[in-house]
């Protein structure tokens, strides 16, 4: 078979060559409507022997849209050849098809025809191609190759502007947004679109004016394009209701000439902005201690033994820090907020804010340092950890005024921790060299243990009555409290997981849950051993309550709930975040009905006894939760928001 030069005629004479190349002949000429086409009469005769090249599909059958084109395929298939070169015209008499057509050879007997529907009207249309194959012009054909011609009916569907809005599909198909007065709302939209002959642009116009902005659409795949859009910071108290516009037009989209058939498409958007102050008169929960260190207390185990209604969930006050580039996890004492914070230029502050009424109390410059701790507080005092080019500290300051009561030059190489542990007077620091006491009431201190050295660093001790412990490479250490010696360690390979990475422990229940890079192992204090490991995927620190580990599994996007005697897995939540990145530094706090999750796209708040998602913030942080009942969330820009709990 060998096709030279394929002609497209259409009807009204319009005639195109498309480049197969070679060939001969005159130029293309118009030709005459084609006779025999659908409703119009008998189907001319097929010479004998047409049976050599078969067409596909046939019938063919296209979607369309209207005033737009659509794309299809024709496939011809022989089973000779001929030693003359030929012809090919593909008629087309209604005008139902562009006379756009190019073919291409997919091998010396299989060629494909790419042909086009032309911009039709909303409706159904039928034509009938008339394939000619012939040694001399195929507009005129006077030496037709036997067999020639072929037919190949061809019905195009073209969907009206309504029918047409279901090509595109909206994710959420409408919004239901609360936000506090001054504080705008980051939100995405998601269209999955395709179905279009030419590129196409998207974007989420605004007319009523509830967003900061409208936004273009990027394409993320072949089909699916987002916008990152956020609310207005000047909406006032109330419900906002709008229509966002998503468009998709073939140029500009804010001028949209051009739209996509069915476009626009609409979002029904409520905004709901609460008020941003609300200053109740805040009462001491019964049983519930102050969080005083990292993770709450001493266990490093952020349980909290009391029970809130989300029904009752209203945030108190919010304190932004635009200049801030990092901050620590909050501490709360004697209804004050104490964290650290890093400015743009190195420097790094404490300060303390009234938990009643949001005011900053103090402020506390700690200097140009490569980093500061989380904090821990009691007994009238806050202590923080400090490493930079002058060497490390133990900074000791008053909780009530901010004075510097004390500051200890640490031996510490270049690194960071996460936090001293602080029971009573007395302060547990950990580093990369082992662990010391500091009494804060003498102001000396009481021990160290040199014995861990090369320990990787940001850890925090968990103590508990008698002795204190620290996960280093592959060993469980506890140290008496009283004298810092070695009480008991327990060897296991588990442990070894990743020496670099950070390991923590939390104690309870006469168990202590380690966590080394992503699993989990639970050991018996009173038997000192190792119950069982779980490769979980794990992201941020467990919590253990009643009998049960609480962690966020599956890369921080599952709450699993396990055994604390065994391990084994009771049960686990629905996904809380979209994906991955989203549950990157992903902490965990929880009560005794409610499970706080918290990460960079946001905090949410699971029911432990229904595994759902009652209650969500739009911002994510380090969470604290305070003995009076306020949730806080330090986000890593610096702001600090107060929730109420009840």
């Amino acid at each position: 078979m060998r096709f030279v030069r394929l002609v497209a005629a259409a009807a009204l004479g319009a005639a195109l060559v498309a480049g197969c190349g070679g060939g001969g002949g005159d130029s293309p000429k118009a030709s005459p409507p084609v006779s025999g086409a659908p409703g119009t009469g008998t189907v001319p005769p097929v010479t004998p022997g047409g049976t050599w090249l078969t067409l596909s599909p046939t019938p063919v059958a296209v979607t369309s849209y209207e005033n737009e084109t659509s794309r299809f395929q024709l496939r011809a298939v022989a089973n000779r050849s001929f030693d003359k070169p030929f012809n090919v015209a593909i008629v087309d008499s209604k005008g139902v098809l562009s006379p756009e057509v190019s073919l291409k050879a997919i091998s010396q007997y299989e060629y494909v025809a790419d042909l086009s529907t032309a911009a039709l009207a909303s409706g159904y249309h039928e034509t009938r191609l008339e394939v000619r194959l012939c040694e001399d012009d195929p507009l005129v054909c006077s030496k037709p190759l036997q067999g020639s011609p072929w037919y190949v009916p061809v019905s195009v569907n073209v969907l009206s502007p309504a029918q047409s809005q279901g090509r595109l599909a909206l994710m959420p198909a409408a919004l239901d947004l609360v936000t506090y007065q001054g504080e705008p709302l980051s939100f995405e939209i998601v269209a999955q679109f395709g179905g279009a002959s030419k590129p196409v642009q998207l974007a989420v116009v605004d007319n009523a004016g509830i967003l900061t902005q409208g936004a273009a659409m990027s394409q993320d795949g072949s089909t699916i394009y987002r916008a990152q859009l956020s609310t207005s910071s000047i909406l006032t108290v109330g419900v906002h209701s709008a229509s966002l516009e998503v468009r998709a037009c073939f140029d500009d989209p804010r001028e949209c000439r051009s739209p996509v058939s069915g476009s626009p498409w609409r979002v029904p958007t409520q905004v709901t902005v609460k008020s941003g102050v609300n200053l109740t008169t805040l009462a001491a929960i019964p049983g519930a201690a102050p969080w005083s260190t990292y993770n709450g207390n001493a266990a490093q185990n952020a349980y909290v033994p009391a029970s809130f209604d989300p029904a009752n969930f209203v945030r108190r006050w919010n304190r932004p820090e635009s200049t801030a580039v990092e901050t620590s996890a909050p501490v709360v004492d004697n209804g004050t907020v104490f964290l650290t914070r890093a400015g743009s230029d190195g420097r790094w502050e404490l300060s303390a804010t009234s938990e009643a009424s949001g005011e900053v109390l103090w402020r506390y410059d700690l200097g140009a340092q490569a980093t500061a701790s989380s904090l821990a507080a009691a007994n009238g005092r806050v202590f923080v950890t400090s490493n930079g080019v002058e060497g490390a500290y133990l900074w000791v300051l008053d909780q009530a005024g901010g004075r510097l009561a004390d500051k200890i030059r640490r031996y510490a190489p270049y690194e960071r921790h996460r936090a001293p542990t602080v029971v009573g007077d007395m302060v547990y620091l950990g580093d990369s060299q082992g662990m010391a006491k500091f009494d804060a009431a003498t102001g000396t201190i009481a021990w160290e243990n040199r014995s861990m050295r090369w320990a990787s660093g940001f850890w925090t001790p968990a103590v508990d009555g008698s002795h204190a412990y620290a996960v280093l490479n592959d060993q469980l250490y506890a140290l008496d409290t009283g004298d810092g010696s070695i009480g008991f360690n327990i060897q296991d390979a588990g442990l070894a997981y990743n020496d670099t990475a950070a390991k923590v422990f939390v104690l309870g229940d006469d168990m202590g849950i380690a966590k080394s890079r992503d699993r989990l192992l639970g050991f018996d204090l009173q038997s000192r051993t190792r119950k069982w490991v779980a490769d979980t995927c794990t992201m941020g620190q467990p919590v253990l309550a009643h009998g049960t580990v609480y962690s966020l599994g599956e890369s921080g996007l599952v709450l699993h709930a396990r055994a604390a005697g065994t391990g084994i897995l009771q049960w686990k939540s629905g996904w809380l975040f979209d994906n991955t990145s989203d549950a990157n530094n992903a902490h965990l706090a929880v009560t005794s009905n409610l499970a706080f999750v918290s990460s960079a796209k946001g905090t949410r708040a699971v029911d432990l006894a229904t595994q759902k998602i009652v209650w969500t913030y739009p911002f994510g942080g380090e969470l604290a939760i305070s003995d009076r009942g306020v949730l806080y969330i330090a986000t890593s820009t610096g702001m600090l928001a107060a929730i109420n709990l009840r």
